[in-house]
């Protein structure tokens, strides 16, 4: 039986058998998993990110972004180790949930060895861009430096040129990006949760080398320091 309770844990996961039913049977948990409080589900699903099959991590994944932010700590600790697989599809993860505080955790990821790491990281930086968070993603770039933010903009544009041309415009915009140079943890982390594109004026679909991006009153350093920036 696929729908056994457990009193304390919610659904029971099937025991491993033929691997079409046993592939029925698994996504069959997951919907029965979804329907659970997330105190229950999220623990659940995150175990099945660790499972051999990509089409069970890709289920738990979406599975996963149902319950929003609540989901990201648990997700975010599977970065700390364990197989490659199970990185890749955490940060897959990460990035459709978009959760600000984690943004500056994805992008150490996109300097990974591992390829598939380093492009699941890729790709969830633009899933940040594409929610709201381009100008954030844009100052970290720029703050951390030429060599980062050019080994960064050249991963991206592998997988979405275009995205990476808008990335860049911000990049390169010397008004609202601010001097360059280091960030300290906490400023990074001010960055990523208070500087929305809305609040800032930028549409991620709209940004192009054709068209100016909209004047800001001050550049976003002077945002996260003060008036001891000019």
């Amino acid at each position: 039986m696929t729908d056994r309770m457990d009193g304390t844990h919610g659904y029971v996961r099937p025991k491993r058998s033929g691997e079409g039913l046993h592939m029925e049977e698994m996504s069959r948990y997951i919907e029965q998993v979804k329907t659970r409080p997330a105190v229950e589900a999220i623990p659940k699903l995150i175990d099945l990110l660790s499972d051999e099959s990509w089409s069970l991590r890709e289920k738990a994944a979406v599975a996963l972004t149902g319950f929003g932010p609540a989901a990201a700590p648990s997700v975010e600790a599977l970065l700390r180790g364990g197989l490659w697989y199970v990185r890749a599809a955490a940060l897959g993860v990460l990035g459709k949930l978009a959760r600000p505080s984690s943004l500056t955790l994805v992008l150490e990821f996109i300097r990974d060895e591992n390829r598939t790491i380093a492009e699941e990281a890729a790709k969830a930086i633009l899933m940040y861009c594409a929610q709201d968070r381009a100008l954030a993603v844009a100052k970290l770039l720029h703050a951390r430096g030429k060599p980062y933010r050019v080994l960064v903009l050249e991963r991206i544009g592998r997988l979405d040129p275009e995205g990476e041309a808008r990335l860049r415009c911000l990049v390169e915009a010397g008004d609202l990006m601010g001097p360059e140079g280091s960030l300290d943890p906490s400023e990074q982390l001010r960055l990523a949760e208070e500087v929305s594109d809305a609040g800032w004026g930028i549409v991620w679909t709209k940004v192009s080398a054709s068209e100016p991006l909209p004047k800001a009153a001050v550049h976003l350093v002077h945002f996260l320091r003060g008036s001891e920036t000019s």
